[in-house]
């Protein structure tokens, strides 16, 4: 376990660290260089958001000698953000597990490292990491066969950990969004926010996601798909596309850990070909303009998933078997989705049309690709 370490900072009401903050925080860790840095020479990028706030920071090249200590580092501020997703609060992991998990992951020189978990005085909690030179994965991206192969093996890598994190039960994971979904089932605060947001989701209100949902999880457990650590939250903002990968590494990390948990691997897989319709934190339109997935590329994908799940593990899966469980696995990602923005819809009361079209749009690839796979009959 990650062990967490008090910082002499106490941040601002606002929560927006000062220059000074930051130095103190990194300082903590790095205890040779950073601590005399001069604040005001710090470059200093930092963004807040519903979830977690994060900050780049960059400090000048000393004058003198190679610097021993890194010159870039990167901070994220835990916000308590599973606050509102309650049915989750049980699963996931705390965020001192999160980032044990960050650490393990970084130490296989998959991910970002691990350099630090904070505390503030004013009981903040954080994480200073490595800096990854890198930009988020775009839906054309995908369109490039070498980032399309790097994401499938990063997925499987992924898929194949074995961290000190304790084992959830799938089960409970389904019991738990099953039970949000009807929760929100045919709620009328739900349609009326809609109808604010002149957007009519009544019949996605009345739609029965949770009954469909378990005969989703009914067939996968028939056909005996099989389970790893997933990431669950796959849109493309936690997908990094390094700007100078190193010859033979993968041009692609995966980043942000904070639902990770046990459960079918295609629900990775299917929801990565979803998400490649949505652009969450796009100010003009939250659905992407792009094509969807090609069935060509779904399959290019699920062989080198195959081809590196089986050398990672010794078995002997064939592509058409990851294909089709990724087929179900689609279904599952969009109610996870869909059930977290019906949580945050209720709670906050969230009516913007641009969220409500992407919730709509959701329910129609949902109803799509049940028809799809004919689980209607």
């Amino acid at each position: 376990m990650v062990t967490l370490t008090p910082v002499p900072v106490t941040l601002p009401k606002d929560k927006v660290p000062t220059k000074k903050d930051i130095r103190d925080i990194i300082g903590t860790f790095f205890v040779n260089e950073w601590p005399s840095v001069d604040p005001t020479t710090l470059n200093m990028s930092y963004n807040a958001s519903y979830s977690n706030a994060h900050c780049f920071v960059e400090r000048p090249t000393p004058a003198t000698g190679v610097p021993a200590e890194p010159l870039k580092v990167f901070l994220k501020f835990h916000n308590d953000s599973l606050g509102v997703l309650e049915a989750f609060k049980d699963l996931a992991p705390s965020k001192q597990e999160e980032s044990t998990f960050c650490y393990e992951y970084g130490r296989l020189g998959l991910g970002a490292k691990l350099y630090g978990f904070f505390k503030t005085q004013d009981g903040t909690l954080g994480r200073v990491d490595e800096f990854l030179d890198a930009r988020n994965l775009e839906p054309e991206d995908v369109e490039d066969t070498k980032i399309r192969a790097d994401i499938a093996k990063g997925l499987a890598a992924f898929h194949v950990l074995q961290p000190s994190l304790g084992k959830n039960k799938v089960d409970s994971y389904y019991e738990a969004t099953i039970g949000g979904l009807k929760k929100y089932h045919r709620m009328d605060k739900l349609k009326a926010l809609g109808k604010e947001g002149a957007v009519d989701m009544d019949n996605m209100i009345d739609y029965d996601f949770g009954t469909k949902l378990q005969k989703v999880v009914d067939r996968m457990e028939s056909m005996r798909a099989k389970l790893g650590w997933c990431i669950h939250d796959v849109q493309f903002m936690n997908v990094m596309v390094k700007n100078n990968p190193k010859e033979g590494e993968s041009k692609v990390a995966l980043i942000d850990f904070e639902f990770v948990m046990q459960n079918y691997r295609a629900f990775d897989i299917g929801g990565h070909f979803m998400q490649k319709m949505f652009k969450w934190f796009d100010e003009d339109n939250k659905i992407a303009r792009c094509k969807k997935y090609t069935e060509e590329e779904k399959r290019h994908f699920c062989e080198e998933y195959t081809r590196q799940w089986n050398q990672l593990t010794g078995d002997s899966d064939n592509v058409d078997q990851v294909f089709l469980e990724a087929e179900y696995g689609y279904l599952l990602a969009i109610t996870f989705d869909i059930h977290n923005m019906l949580c945050f819809m209720c709670v906050e009361g969230d009516k913007d049309p641009l969220n409500l079209r992407g919730l709509q749009k959701l329910f129609e690839e949902f109803q799509s690709q049940y028809s799809k796979l004919e689980m209607n009959e």
